[in-house]
């Protein structure tokens, strides 16, 4: 009777993962980087006529989700795509031909073009990729007079910015960039399936006032350091790279749950050591070595964590690794916002708003998965030990499915 009954129990934790895996590589939304894209747009006034140089900025894998497979002329057609979603209210005309650079080195694609336009612009329209994807967002920069900048968040529920107050006053173009950047960073962290799945893991596997501080210091800490390293241009990695680490990152905090919940922590440990040494056999093979060397530091660096995972170190074990992984997502937060640039004079308010809104919708994410693990703990089901080891495991799939499709 006790061995039906353990069977059926295997039974549904296997159909449970299964049902996981098939939502997971279902759903390829869990897979894709934020749909986002930034323009530039620099004003010079002559005696007769206003022109404004537009430079558009958009990563390839974004454009390549967006669009399909990038095959023919493909440049061409996008560039026209492009140029033609924005509006203003002045009569402006297109200056000779749009000139367009393509970088899958460093992940870029950017279109530029001039308009002769009779007069200042007061108003930008864009329906930009909004009709490809809802969730997209743009951030447009404008210059005027090389000593007046201001930025705008362009949503599907913000497509029109209003200038005429920015030539007035300088102090109000400031502040509405500091406003525009705090609801940025709420919005690139609510969207962010990876980042709130990374906090999820944080809050699963330090349910223990201490340890959830101390992790989420840590976090914060780590993930604004490289921020502003990135912002500001002293660091620039690969942004390629830098996304399949945060998941990579994600698998290895359910991996760390599942160690710290296992009798045999050595064993389990070991088997999970032959299985990552095992995939990085194959991708080596299939990949005839490209990004060999990165790959091969992060076994080594798996296996020593893992290690130290099992040895029940203190809570400011929870802090080091938490710090760490901070880094590699503060990259993640702080690459795109590069491209878009920063006037001198106000990058480090436009740095911070920034910051905050990640820090705010932060704290949104993690209350709300308190609720929720508070919620589930007071349920009354059978099996209920078997919970968070199951939302573990989503996260060693999540985290190891976003790795893989981001590394190939």
């Amino acid at each position: 009777m006790r061995l039906i009954v353990s069977q059926r129990s295997s039974f549904k934790i296997i159909l449970s993962l299964l049902i996981i895996l098939l939502f997971t590589f279902s759903l390829d939304v869990f897979s894709h980087q934020r749909s986002e894209s930034y323009s530039k747009w620099s004003v010079e006034e002559d005696e007769s006529d206003t022109l404004v140089n537009v430079a558009f900025t958009i990563r390839l894998s974004n454009l390549n989700k967006l669009e399909g497979p990038l095959v023919g002329e493909w440049e061409d057609r996008i560039s026209s795509y492009i140029i033609s979603s924005f509006t203003t209210d002045s009569d402006c005309l297109q200056e000779g031909k749009h000139r367009v650079m393509t970088s899958r080195a460093d992940d870029i694609f950017r279109v530029s073009w001039t308009l002769s336009c009779n007069q200042i612009l007061e108003e930008i329209k864009t329906n930009v990729f909004f009709d490809r994807d809802p969730t997209h967002s743009h951030i447009a920069r404008y210059i005027y007079d090389s000593n007046l900048s201001t930025e705008k968040l362009f949503t599907t529920q913000t497509k029109t910015w209003n200038l005429k107050d920015i030539y007035s006053s300088k102090e109000s173009s400031v502040n509405s960039s500091f406003k525009e950047y705090v609801l940025l960073g709420i919005k690139h962290i609510s969207t962010g399936y990876d980042h709130l799945a990374f906090l999820f893991g944080l809050l699963l596997l330090n349910q223990r006032l201490k340890r959830l501080v101390l992790a989420i210091t840590g976090f914060t800490l780590g993930h604004s350091l490289t921020l502003s390293l990135a912002v500001l241009d002293l660091v620039r990695p690969v942004n390629s790279f830098i996304e399949a680490l945060i998941g990579f990152s994600i698998a290895l905090l359910g991996l760390e749950f599942l160690i710290r919940h296992s009798k045999s922590n050595s064993t389990y440990v070991k088997n999970i050591s032959y299985l990552l040494f095992f995939l990085f056999l194959l991708y080596f093979i299939f990949s005839e070595g490209s990004n060999s060397l990165g790959l091969l530091g992060l076994f080594v660096f798996s296996f020593c964590y893992l290690m130290l995972v099992s040895k029940n170190l203190s809570s400011f074990f929870s802090l080091f690794i938490a710090s760490i992984f901070g880094l590699i997502h503060g990259f993640g937060f702080g690459g795109f916002l590069f491209e878009v640039g920063f006037s001198e004079d106000n990058i480090l308010k436009t740095l911070f708003g920034f910051n905050l809104g990640v820090e705010i919708g932060q704290l949104m994410a993690m209350s709300l998965f308190i609720l929720i693990i508070f919620g589930i703990s007071k349920l009354d089901i059978k099996n209920k030990e078997y919970i968070n080891p199951l939302l573990a495991t989503l996260l060693v799939t999540l985290g190891t499915y976003w790795f893989v499709y981001r590394v190939i």
